[in-house]
């Protein structure tokens, strides 16, 4: 699993590749490919791989790269669960798996995390397919205990590798804070043996479209004034899902807090933990992926007001009859177009 560099030929150990993934359906067999990969592996603050869009900076990299760029080599900044080639020793040096999860759930972000952190890189090959069958359900045994045994490992992670935005997460996940994580001796060691960067490092030069902490003017529960608050119920996890209103939260049970909580860049983007929210310049507000461009995904917070506009003169609000959220021409004095934060950053 040593590849050769596009740039200059010359073979990189510290290249760890994974293969176009197609889908073979769990009930027929039936087998669907794809011709070639339109998206690379991302990660958002739930340490949860999801699937991005190809960003500009790679297509162009690839285009001035490779005479092929559909076949070109695609730097990913995360990989799927154990569907990767890489150099045994190299495996070796870089500390294997950590020993210290079990069964299955969150040792994929982890290696991803140190690869790029610890030195390394992660390329998709599109030529070399692997058929996988996506299951409904785990087949695994968790000893009884598949959430402590999967939170056990995410927090692993975190502590290991999060630096100064560890703080962040648990805001997301605060009941993780508490959770026994088991000794991670031998995880600090390795990582300053390797002199591995920062997660900041990772998300400015790996995936920059995960905003850091610092790069927002608002977090956590969007709410009005009467305890309502923006919820995705768990929506956010496909394109096209509206932004619901639900009742905000205390901070009890493992996902409401991740499902009401809402990320404001100082850019202008609205979020969830997965995708901007986008008007359409329309009325009902809609989760897709974040393009960067403005236009319909730009939104602006008031302070004074603590309103949150559009160019169009239109305000996000609450509407509290058929309990979603909307844009609707601003009104001075609507209670239902006021928005608090959890935490403010100005």
């Amino acid at each position: 699993a040593v590849v050769a560099t596009q740039s200059t030929g010359a073979k990189d150990r510290t290249a760890v590749t994974m293969p176009s993934l197609d889908d073979i359906n769990w009930q027929t067999l039936e087998y669907s490919g794809a011709d070639t990969i339109w998206v690379i592996g991302g990660v958002n603050w739930l340490i949860n791989m999801l699937w991005a869009p190809i960003p500009k900076r790679e297509v162009e990299r690839r285009q001035h790269n490779d005479p092929y760029p559909v076949t070109a080599n695609l730097r990913t900044a995360t990989m799927a669960g154990g569907l990767f080639a890489m150099d045994r020793q190299y495996f070796k040096d870089l500390g294997e798996y950590d020993q210290g999860m079990g069964v299955w759930g969150g040792e994929n972000m982890e290696l991803s995390f140190r690869i790029w952190m610890c030195g390394g890189s992660m390329l998709f090959i599109p030529c070399s397919k692997v058929g996988h069958i996506f299951r409904p359900a785990h087949p695994y045994d968790f000893m009884g205990n598949n959430a402590d045994v999967v939170a056990k490992n995410y927090i692993r992670t975190a502590r290991v590798w999060f630096d100064e935005e560890l703080d962040f997460y648990f805001k997301i996940r605060p009941h993780f804070e508490t959770i026994d994580a088991g000794d991670l001796t031998d995880r600090y060691e390795l990582r300053k043996r390797l002199n591995c960067k920062s997660y900041a490092w990772f998300i400015r030069n790996v995936y920059p479209e995960l905003p850091l902490e610092r790069d927002l003017i608002g977090s956590g529960q969007l709410r009005t004034a009467d305890g309502r608050c923006m919820d995705t119920r768990g929506k956010d996890l496909a394109q096209g899902n509206i932004l619901h209103l639900g009742t905000c939260h205390t901070g009890e049970g493992r996902n409401s807090n991740s499902n009401r909580f809402m990320m404001f860049t100082k850019d202008g983007r609205l979020m969830g933990l997965n995708f901007c929210l986008d008007s359409g310049y329309g009325e009902e507000l809609k989760f897709y992926n974040c393009h960067n461009q403005g236009g319909a995904q730009h939104f602006n917070y008031d302070i004074a007001t603590s309103k949150i506009t559009q160019n169009n003169g239109r305000c996000v609000t609450a509407d509290v009859e058929k309990n979603k959220v909307i844009t609707a021409p601003c009104k001075e004095g609507d209670p239902y177009q006021v928005w608090e934060f959890d935490y403010k950053y100005f």
